[in-house]
């Protein structure tokens, strides 16, 4: 009989987290659900081949890797690596403080990048694994009073990509998912969204501000993306199988029509761009052959 496949998902308390744990442990998987206080999931006693393991990437990495240790010699072993976990900053650049900025990307970032650093022994050792990050097409373009969260998560892509070509020689994989946007708690006022204090804020950036926090309001609970049928895709995606069946994982993944949208509108105006200014940058070569 075959083993199970392991599945290690961050960010399970809500949206993509909770389904893709669902789902995986329906197929037939077994899911480790983790969080900083796994005992708060209301979905615990739910579903069988779940089990909910304490694991915070916000901490230093000797803990993290403490806890990722604690994992193993319990579990035995992981196969898939799901990093999720994310929150939305709000404020203009000017207004947002250090704290918030070093916090913002810490969540964001950094973290994802340490639980692969704690995890990639194991996976290296056993020569195989993968590697999902959830980042966001908001890794694409600016957004005015969301800017700290779309720079972390387009310092996440990266991180994500380099990541893949630094470890795909060990038999490990990677796949960033970059979905758009989703009816999840991530843009819910109470949930997901940290606003900068009222008293930060800035005159020269009240009309701006109140167009901003207009925008988040009336978007949440109207998003085009439909996060059970997005949780979905990514297990087929990732597994080869379902609607991804006879399929080879893709280096990264819009995830939804809006961000297939506004990937493919930014990459052209990058390469517009790039062919309007051609010439002219390419004064500052030296002359070939020098």
């Amino acid at each position: 009989m075959v083993a199970p496949r392991v599945w290690l998902i961050t960010g399970v308390s809500s949206g993509f987290g909770i389904e893709l744990a669902r789902i995986a442990a329906r197929r037939g998987d077994h899911v480790l659900a983790a969080s900083r206080n796994p005992e708060k999931l209301a979905f615990r006693e739910c579903e069988d081949n779940i089990t909910f393991v304490r694991l915070n990437h916000n901490e230093p990495l000797p803990q993290i890797k403490a806890a990722v240790q604690e994992i193993l010699e319990v579990h035995g072993t992981i196969d898939f690596v799901v990093n999720n976990a994310a929150y939305v900053q709000t404020g203009m650049l000017e207004e947002t403080t250090p704290e918030e900025s070093l916090q913002e990307f810490q969540a964001n970032t950094l973290g994802p990048l340490n639980l692969y650093r704690a995890l990639l022994p194991h996976l290296r050792e056993k020569g195989s694994g993968t590697l999902v990050t959830i980042g966001s097409m908001a890794a694409w373009y600016p957004m005015p009073g969301c800017n700290l969260y779309n720079a972390s998560k387009a310092a996440l892509r990266w991180l994500g990509m380099g990541l893949a070509g630094e470890v795909s020689q060990f038999g490990i994989r990677h796949c960033l998912v970059e979905p758009g946007f989703f009816r999840t708690e991530l843009l819910n006022p109470s949930a997901n969204i940290a606003k900068t204090d009222n008293t930060s804020r800035l005159p020269a950036y009240a009309e701006l501000n109140a167009i901003t926090d207009a925008n988040f309001a009336a978007f949440h609970g109207t998003q085009l993306g439909n996060h059970v049928k997005g949780a979905e895709v990514i297990y087929d995606v990732v597994t080869s199988s379902g609607v991804a069946a006879g399929r080879e994982l893709p280096p990264f993944l819009p995830l939804g029509s809006d961000a297939s949208e506004e990937i493919a509108k930014s990459a052209s105006q990058t390469i517009t761009a790039v062919e309007e200014w051609r010439q002219i940058s390419a004064l500052s070569d030296f002359p070939k052959g020098q």
